[in-house]
């Protein structure tokens, strides 16, 4: 058994050396890219800005506001439901009414689609969305741009978009990292932000920055930037399972589609409380662990290009599941069966082993994000402790 625990203890530290790598190469490429700023040009394409909203009475009014400072001339939609209205029991103000009384009399170019259901999930309001809108609008020279109502991209954000978009790519990703309440949240809740931070930029903007068939990567629905027509080939969002965007990201690897990232963040909110945190991961780890019925889903009812890119990119998604289940298991495994073998030098090693993976990863995680969003967060002893809780229950709080 001690056996089993050397390997685990060289796999975590070469894994570690691989990640090092991987961003050491990264940060070159960012450097490379911060150091020759793009200049304000104009789109040769037209884009739509898209906002999904349920209950967001609170903030689509600043959202708004926000956005028509950043960006002036983009139509934005935003795409209410009846759900809210079947919920209302209160009879509260509807994020409806507040779009109607005080966003779209103030602003040219702001329009409201009602999804006209109390049942389905934001890919409903999408889809809704763009069978209302394709008669009147350009698809085969049109860019959907998603965010959530509570979006904040970074103002340089829609020039990089332009760029982008010039450049010929169909489908553009802003990542986020998750520190914009950063200060407000407990020790543990800081872990969990920065730990999500890590999985967010590794697996996304690194990732895709490597351009790697063989690496797992990802879309995701806020910040996505998508061709209409590119969409439209893949049957729109799809409503089947949970997270439309672990679809969409898997039917990109079928279809031989790159990811092309931006180099402009998002900072985004932590869930405050432990229970908003085991909601949002259920979520995201039961699409995750249904990859195999993804794969036969897309295979059955769409056009594919390469089974093959389409298998690996399942694979990567089994073994993204697996290592968000399994790590803190195998972990404390190793550590249970040092102490049982009475094996210290072991312990000592394991224990080290892991400081060691999560100083790398806090570290390099953190470089990242003051290098691109000027930041100037700083690690410390502290934060290394409270990034190593959060990776040992993450699986816990998945599975609550």
């Amino acid at each position: 058994m001690i056996i089993f625990v050397r390997v685990f203890t060289a796999l975590m530290v070469l894994y570690t050396l691989f990640f090092y790598i991987r961003v050491k190469t990264c940060i070159s490429l960012i450097k490379k890219h911060k150091n020759n700023k793009e200049k304000l040009i104009n789109c040769n394409k037209k884009m739509i800005i898209a906002i999904p909203a349920l209950r967001e009475q609170k903030c689509i009014e600043e959202t708004i506001k926000y956005f028509r400072q950043i960006t002036p001339d983009i139509p934005i939609i935003i795409v209410t439901t009846q759900k809210e209205v079947r919920e209302n029991i209160k009879n509260d103000v509807l994020t409806q009414d507040i779009v109607r009384n005080n966003i779209l009399p103030n602003y040219d170019n702001i329009y409201l689609i009602d999804y006209p259901y109390t049942e389905g999930y934001m890919a409903d309001q999408l889809n809704y969305m763009i069978e209302n809108i394709k008669e009147k609008i350009d698809i085969e020279n049109t860019y959907l741009i998603l965010y959530n109502a509570d979006s904040r991209p970074s103002k340089n954000t829609f020039n990089e978009i332009k760029h982008k978009i010039n450049e010929g790519y169909k489908v553009i990703q802003q990542y986020s990292y998750c520190m914009k309440n950063y200060d407000e949240l407990s020790g543990i809740l800081k872990g969990f932000s920065i730990y999500q931070s890590n999985f967010e930029l590794k697996t996304g903007l690194i990732n895709t920055l490597l351009n790697s068939k063989l690496l797992y990567t990802h879309v995701v629905g806020h910040g996505l930037i998508i061709d209409m027509k590119t969409l439209n080939e893949l049957g729109n969002f799809n409503t089947k399972f949970w997270c439309e965007d672990i679809y969409l990201g898997l039917q990109l690897k079928f279809n031989n589609i790159k990811i092309t990232p931006l180099l402009e963040l998002e900072n985004v909110e932590t869930p405050n409380t432990l229970s908003n945190l085991i909601k949002q991961n259920s979520v995201w780890f039961k699409t995750t662990s249904q990859f195999w019925q993804i794969y036969k889903d897309i295979v059955k009812n769409y056009k594919v290009k390469s089974k093959f890119n389409g298998l690996i990119g399942c694979l990567n998604e089994f073994r993204c599941a697996i290592n968000w289940l399994g790590f803190p298991i195998i972990l404390f495994t190793s550590i249970f069966i040092t102490l049982i073998l009475k094996d210290y030098i072991a312990l000592i090693g394991i224990i080290l082993g892991y400081l060691f993976y999560i100083s790398v990863n806090t570290i390099m995680t953190i470089k990242v994000i003051n290098i691109l969003d000027d930041k100037n967060y700083k690690v410390n002893i502290k934060t290394i402790f409270n990034v190593a809780i959060a990776t040992a229950i993450y699986n816990q709080i998945k599975l609550i």
